[in-house]
């Protein structure tokens, strides 16, 4: 199996929490990115290009869809050339829930 980097961001209103894993699913970046600063992009943009480099594989985008949030970020990746995959929160959640645990009662 050939697997690749994933960069999993947490979006909200207004910012948005990157975090890069390896193929060997350690942490290799972290970025927050505030939707009104164009430098906060441009950084993502250089860590991805870093992680691609470093792993000879491009990283793939995965974000929720959260409200129209996820749209910015959703829309600036795939105009710069990056694979961007949105998962709907309600299969998310109940992939997480899966597992058997109950955090509640």
């Amino acid at each position: 199996m050939n697997l690749k980097p994933i960069a999993g961001i947490d979006v909200s209103k207004y910012f948005s929490e990157m975090v890069v894993i390896s193929p060997a699913n350690e942490i290799v970046a972290r970025l927050t990115i505030h939707h009104n600063n164009p430098s906060d992009f441009d950084r993502a943009i250089e860590i991805l290009k870093k992680v691609e480099e470093d792993f000879a594989a491009r990283p793939i985008i995965v974000m929720e869809a959260t409200g129209h949030y996820h749209k910015i970020l959703s829309r600036f990746f795939t105009s710069n050339g990056w694979d961007v995959a949105i998962i709907n929160p309600i299969q998310s959640n109940s992939i997480k829930n899966a597992g058997g645990s109950q955090s509640k009662k």
